[in-house]
């Protein structure tokens, strides 16, 4: 009985032996890879750790490429709308008419709520200009900031001082635009990391100086349709003065698209340089469980050499045939 016994767990182990060198002459790659190593698998191991905080940083240089192409997208609308306006204020004068420097007027309100709107994008249900507060839309409806800002003039009509308020009420660092303009993140920059030891800034936001210069000349232009009892001329002065600021922030406005174009290029090449390295570490993890397909050819004729013997013997020494073995 312990004859038989013994004989059954050799042939067993010869069959296995043989199904393993089967799939390895079959798929390429070794079927049992700890007795392939002999045992020594930290290497492999550490391939495939590299591996997977590799792909971690895949995922993250992909999630950081999409959110600054749609900052940029952002900042181009915003841009557009910019030299659309003013060259729609450029054509504003001292001899235009009453009803051009009024639909010059009514045009930058338009222009002033598109600007808005750009900057409240979500994408995922995630805000792109709040900074680090991903979860708030970064800037109030633009109605509600031209009401504050007309709150703000009160019942002046000089044009120096409208233009003065607006200009405060945008850049007091405690109050106006600070206070109840913009709702987002006014902390660090956000920082992701896209390789062991790269990070990527992304610090383009609605508060932006150069943003907010442009929201200032578009909200100026704006309220010269909405401010009661202004004159012809006054609001020539603060169209004009509007067209100015508006102009003029043009290279700011380039500087933050540069910023933001400066880092999209920084993670093209993360990218490539993480794929580089997974392509020689799937290399490596590759040679490791390879089988060599002649070594493997050759074990495997072996094996069955052996396992016909076995069955020769088994059959002879307890009498059964090979086909009932089975």
């Amino acid at each position: 009985m312990a004859r038989q016994f013994t004989s059954l767990r050799d042939g067993s182990a010869i069959k296995s032996e043989l199904f393993e060198l089967a799939e390895s002459l079959s798929s390429g790659k070794v079927a049992d890879l700890t007795k392939s190593l002999n045992g020594d698998t930290a290497r492999f191991s550490g391939v495939q750790y590299s591996l997977t905080q590799l792909d971690g940083y895949l995922q993250v240089a992909s999630e950081t490429e999409q959110t600054l192409g749609n900052i940029q997208i952002i900042l181009n609308k915003v841009d557009n709308t910019r030299a659309r306006t003013v060259e729609s204020l450029l054509l504003v004068n001292e001899s235009s008419t009453t009803a051009q420097v009024d639909e010059a007027a009514r045009a930058s309100q338009s222009s002033f709520e598109e600007m808005v709107t750009a900057l409240n994008t979500r994408i995922a249900d995630r805000a792109l200009m709040s900074g680090n507060s991903v979860n708030t839309t970064p800037l109030v409806a633009a109605d509600d900031m031209l009401a504050g800002l007309q709150t703000a003039i009160g019942a002046s009509l000089d044009p120096a001082t409208i233009i003065a308020t607006v200009d405060t009420w945008f850049n007091d660092p405690a109050g106006g635009f600070a206070a109840t303009g913009y709702q987002g993140d006014t902390g660090g920059p956000i920082e992701r990391r896209v390789t062991e030891d790269q990070s990527i800034r992304i610090d383009a936001r609605a508060d932006d100086p150069a943003v907010k210069q442009v929201l200032q000349g578009a909200a100026l232009a704006a309220l010269a349709d909405m401010l009661p009892g202004l004159d012809r001329a006054a609001k020539v002065d603060l169209l004009t003065n509007a067209a100015s600021q508006l102009y003029g922030s043009a290279s700011s406005l380039v500087a933050v698209q540069a910023r933001v174009g400066f880092a999209e290029n920084s993670v093209a090449r993360a990218q490539t340089e993480t794929g580089a390295q997974q392509t020689t570490l799937r290399q490596v993890a590759n040679d490791l469980s390879l089988a060599d397909p002649f070594e493997t050819a050759s074990r495997l004729q072996a094996q069955q050499t052996q396992l016909e013997t076995f069955f020769s013997l088994t059959a002879r020494l307890s009498q059964l045939s090979l086909l009932r073995f089975i």
